[in-house]
């Protein structure tokens, strides 16, 4: 169903339902920053926020569905022998990286805009705060659709998913696609990953900008 190929080394062919679904999302971009700091901020704000008003909701829901409880103690009661696996490290390193933008420069650009005497200390602890906060509560969204997913199939949590693209884009619309008002809850998770993807595409662009 990703259409993904066997490696880096296969490129593959074009699909162009995705082309034209990143060519319309680079076109929003644009739009987004044109006007510079003035635009992008009005957009940032509503990207930023909008995203944690759909965390919200799908975690009620989440939390309310069947067979939800088992997933949160998945979550909560992790094996902790696999802490001697360095696989878990990794995969540990690789999410902090990417979660905080680290060598990317973009934390590095969004400080230029604050005042030269800013307590720079305390808005590093809020947001390392608030990112780990937002991780934290995003796993329990996540897995209470899990132990949803695998209260209706009848099998442990763990072979419900592998975690990847698919747990995104195939596991998380299976289980909203099992929901009362199916349609609604798969609009809501997709336009969660929509915001959060602009809200990303617009920083990254500011940072070029900059750079310029």
């Amino acid at each position: 169903m990703l259409g993904m190929s066997g490696g880096i080394e296969e490129l593959g062919s074009v699909r162009w339902e995705l082309a034209l679904c990143l060519l319309v999302a680079w076109i929003f971009c644009y739009f987004s920053i044109w006007k510079g700091v003035r635009s992008s901020g009005k957009v940032v704000y509503f990207t930023a926020t909008f995203p944690y008003v759909m965390l919200l909701i799908l975690l009620i829901r989440g939390l309310t569905l069947p067979g939800a409880s088992e997933g949160i103690y998945y979550y909560l009661y992790p094996d902790i022998n696999r802490l001697a696996d360095l696989e878990v490290w990794i995969e540990a390193g690789i999410q902090i990286c990417y979660s905080y933008s680290l060598t990317a420069g973009t934390l590095l650009v969004l400080s230029s805009y604050n005042d030269y005497n800013n307590n720079c200390y305390k808005d590093c602890f809020w947001i390392c705060l608030l990112n780990s906060g937002t991780s934290f509560v995003a796993g329990f969204v996540v897995f209470s659709v899990l132990g949803f997913m695998a209260h209706k199939q009848g099998v442990p949590v763990n072979t419900v998913t592998k975690s990847g693209p698919g747990l995104a884009f195939i596991a998380y619309p299976q289980a909203t696609a099992l929901m009362p008002l199916s349609h609604f809850w798969t609009v809501c998770f997709f336009l969660m990953l929509i915001l959060l993807a602009v809200d990303s595409f617009v920083i990254i662009f500011v940072k070029f900008s900059i750079e310029k």
